[in-house]
């Protein structure tokens, strides 16, 4: 028995209480477990979506191969078609002159013609 520092009474003994330990390792266990699937899981996801995306992109470039070769056949045609093409132009026929209007003839009027007057100042 123990006793009081501050009174001096008599303190019966504390019982030891020892409780099992709950055994932690298990649950450790498991959750380390759980984190490895995780894992294992991401990777074959980034595998598979890169796996995806190069085949977008081998799709992409044959798309785009395709195209250049038919822009460039388009852009440079054959020799063989240049050298076959002839083209002759018929002339289109010329006009026929348009004859001018002849001018009026005057006939000289009846009337006398008015004498020119002269001036005075200029002679």
């Amino acid at each position: 028995m123990s006793t009081c520092a501050e009174c001096g009474q008599a303190l019966p003994e504390p019982e030891v209480v020892v409780e099992e330990a709950v055994d932690l390792e298990p649950v450790a266990e498991a959750e380390v477990e759980i984190a490895r699937i995780e894992a294992d899981r991401d990777v074959q996801v980034a595998k598979i979506e890169a796996k995806v995306a190069d085949d977008e992109i081998v799709a992409e470039l044959a798309a785009l191969r395709a195209e250049v070769e038919v822009l460039r056949a388009q852009a440079a045609p054959e020799p063989e078609q240049e050298q076959a093409v002839v083209v002759v132009a018929d002339p289109e026929p010329e006009p026929e002159p348009v004859a001018e209007p002849e001018p009026p003839v005057v006939e000289p009027s009846e009337e006398p013609a008015a004498k020119k007057r002269k001036s005075a100042w200029w002679g």
